[in-house]
């Protein structure tokens, strides 16, 4: 544990190199979170900070809601309501295509057993806000001073918004499928499928009754696991707007702008905290409560010296969250021992960039017809071939993917290689991914953002 004195200057030095970091992106011409990363993983080598972890709770309950929330307060309502057949299709089917594929393929290759690579499949699904968030910025200052008509305007939203929305929805169903896939008893089902199969070389109706006991239970399953996917995901969305709402009621009682941007800034952890007693789910509570915020509590409750300073405030809020977290992910991979299983490392970059190309590709063209064919969806934007590149090369990993491999039962079975797996993904997708997810924005972005 550190003293007070030591938790202080660690920070000071953290933050020092990311400053060094900004510095340097500008020569190298690559995303700020990959600098940070890549520095990391030199501070790493020499150990300079021996005792520095990164733990779930760390990301969970404090780095994430705020992330998250700028996130969702960015997000807004027409571009959102227009394009809500992409984005819930993506983050809901493309997001459980993309696990159960992940998961089937790693049982098989790997040998891992089915629970642990349902979980994997989970983990490593979710896409990095925080880097998309920041690379779509910077998409959009660069056209800041550009004469836009009225349509390109609205087209430049829609796709920000289909980027920005399907990957804070995708880490909220993802988190929910991880918990679901770990409470699943699976081991249970091994059994009863062998049973039956053993009872096959006696009796015909000894057969039959096993082999119905078998389906009664994977049906069990999939019954218990629907409720509580939609208890956790839609429940947690319905939380957020009332939380989004009460506090928006509660602004409209301030009088200064300090004190409304405090209150709007402790609505990311009051949906935490609602959603953590109710078994809810936290990332789609607080969501649902900066998207309230933003499209009523800010337009009807607030000053305007809030909506001035706020985006100011938590994007600087934001940023210093990034920085030091994407360093200590860096300073937490160990290279050599990456190097050592470097075969299995390709083959898990390999899976999951075709997961996500998958997920992406099969829903794409059936949300396309959806759109064709009802007039109540002719608004939204039509997957064509770049903005499904733009879908599959932004599928970045980050750090809820992390959160939720350390946060795995320590007696779980195979815990540290998940743990080791997962930080591969991560580092390819921070380094070599989100630069060639920036190069692509840059070669498209006056087409396209």
């Amino acid at each position: 544990m550190y003293h007070g004195s030591h938790i202080i200057i660690t920070a000071i030095i953290l933050l020092s190199i990311a400053s060094a970091g900004g510095i340097l992106t500008r020569y190298f011409k690559i995303p700020y979170a990959s600098m940070l990363v890549i520095i990391g993983l030199f501070v790493g080598i020499f150990h300079i900070f021996p005792s520095l972890k990164i733990t779930p709770y760390l990301i969970y309950y404090v780095f994430l809601p705020v992330v998250i929330f700028e996130g969702a307060v960015g997000i807004k309502l027409r571009p959102l309501m227009s394009n809500v057949l992409p984005i819930g299709a993506l983050s809901i089917f493309g997001t459980i295509i993309s696990a159960i594929f992940t998961g089937v393929i790693f049982h098989f290759v790997l040998d891992f057993p089915l629970k642990q690579s349902l979980i994997f499949g989970a983990i490593i699904t979710p896409t990095d806000p925080i880097t998309i968030l920041s690379m779509l910025k910077n998409g959009a200052m660069k056209h800041k001073n550009e004469k836009e008509d009225k349509k390109e305007i609205e087209n430049r939203e829609d796709i920000e918004t289909l980027l920005a929305g399907e990957s804070l929805f995708n880490d909220g169903i993802s988190l929910v499928l991880f918990e679901v896939f770990l409470n699943l008893n699976l081991h249970k089902a091994a059994n009863i499928f062998s049973d039956g199969m053993r009872f096959s070389l006696g009796s015909m109706h000894s057969s039959l009754y096993h082999l119905y006991n078998m389906f009664y239970y994977v049906f069990g399953i999939i019954q218990t696991s629907a409720v509580q996917f939609l208890y956790e995901s839609i429940g947690g969305s319905i939380l957020g707007i009332i939380i989004g709402y009460l506090v928006s009621l509660i602004l409209s009682l301030a009088t200064d702008f300090l004190t409304e941007i405090m209150i709007s800034l402790l609505l990311a952890y009051a949906s935490l905290i609602a959603a953590y007693y109710l078994h809810m789910s936290f990332i789609m509570a607080v969501i649902f409560s900066g998207i309230t915020l933003a499209n009523y509590g800010f337009k009807n409750k607030v000053t305007g010296r809030t909506l001035e300073v706020f985006p100011i405030v938590v994007e600087y809020i934001t940023f210093i969250i990034n920085s030091i977290l994407f360093l200590i992910i860096g300073i937490e991979i160990n290279l050599f021992k990456i190097f050592d299983i470097w075969f299995i490392s390709l083959f898990i970059i390999a899976l999951v960039l075709f997961s996500r190309f998958l997920g992406v590709y099969i829903i794409s063209p059936l949300v396309n017809l959806i759109k064709n064919r009802f007039k109540i969806f002719s608004n939204g934007l039509t997957l064509n071939k770049r903005y499904k590149r733009f879908l599959v090369f932004g599928g970045l990993k980050g750090a809820l993917p992390i959160a939720m491999a350390l946060s795995l039962p320590l007696n779980m079975h195979l815990r540290n290689e998940i743990i080791t797996y997962v930080f591969i993904a991560v580092l390819f997708s921070l380094t070599v991914q989100a630069i060639s997810f920036d190069i692509l924005m840059k070669n498209n972005d006056k087409n396209v953002i």
